[in-house]
């Protein structure tokens, strides 16, 4: 089957380059012309335009490495008028299950076959072995178990059944992340703030990074930011939030399943994107009319 990689930004780009490494043929897309530059692979064939995959008689497999939300939406029905009955979309998006569920309906209805698969160990995992959960209707295709189950870390890949439930199990693994982020963000700041010690922080998560119980990718990953710069100028105090743990948080209460760290942590992080939080000016006007604390 032909291999395709639509969206070569950081992740897409990485995974088409392990796949290379690995001696297969394949094709990508971008929208952004000048990626096809950065693969100088005789394997390798850039598509000008998404109809340019009607030019290949094989049986296909996308592997689709795009944002959640309308590009992947967009795509997945233009794909739906290029692909062939059995051809198969395999899913990256960190998408919203219930959405990748009505994705799988659609395209069911022409005959494509549809996974959704987690995807994490960022840009790193993607070039160099990542960690996978597929989901789908059942079980893929023995062929497809073994491309994916090649780009990951020995165990680190696997296959469920259920359409969407690749795409729910890294809604809460990043769920989980936000709450991990958290506890160590939090940790961090309290030995930087005190006075009674004088910490070098990158020797500190170096040491917990070393045997502790809490060693870790993410106390890896602050170990080397810190060793850059141990105040970590370059890093703003604002967080985003790109909607896992949103959704986490949702599909939690509608189980009725508390979920109290995720939640603090995606509130935490919704509080740090405004500059002055009205509901802190609403407790300082509180103060003020019932002690006279003036903070202002």
């Amino acid at each position: 089957m032909h291999l395709t990689v639509i969206g070569l930004g950081k992740m897409g780009l990485s995974l088409a380059q392990q796949l290379l490494d690995q001696g297969k043929s394949i094709s990508g897309f971008d929208i952004n012309q000048t990626i096809a530059q950065s693969i100088q692979d005789e394997r390798f064939t850039f598509l000008n335009e998404l109809n340019d995959l009607k030019k290949i008689e094989e049986s296909k497999i996308v592997l689709l490495l795009l944002p959640a939300g309308d590009i992947t939406h967009q795509t997945i029905e233009k794909l739906s008028d290029i692909l062939s009955s059995q051809d198969v979309i395999i899913d990256f998006s960190n998408s919203y299950f219930k959405n990748s569920i009505q994705e799988y309906h659609f395209l069911a209805s022409q005959g494509i076959v549809y996974h959704d698969c987690g995807l994490s160990g960022g840009v790193s995992g993607a070039r160099n072995g990542a960690c996978m959960m597929l989901g789908g209707a059942e079980y893929a295709e023995a062929a497809i178990l073994a491309l994916l189950s090649d780009l990951c870390v020995p165990g680190g890949f696997d296959a469920y059944v259920g359409v969407g439930s690749g795409h729910y199990l890294k809604m809460v693994h990043n769920g989980i992340e936000y709450g991990m982020m958290q506890a160590i963000a939090e940790g961090l700041a309290l030995l930087d703030g005190q006075e009674r010690f004088d910490y070098d922080l990158e020797k500190v998560t170096a040491n917990w990074s070393s045997g502790s119980i809490i060693e870790s990718a993410l106390l890896n990953h602050i170990t080397d930011e810190l060793r850059l710069d141990n105040i970590l100028s370059q890093f703003s105090d604002k967080v985003s939030a790109s909607g896992e743990a949103k959704w986490m948080v949702k599909e939690a209460l509608d189980e009725e399943v508390p979920v109290p760290v995720t939640a603090l942590a995606l509130m935490k992080r919704n509080a740090s994107l405004a500059s002055q939080p009205f509901s802190n000016k609403v407790i300082s006007a509180m103060r003020y009319h019932f002690g006279g604390h003036r903070e202002f």
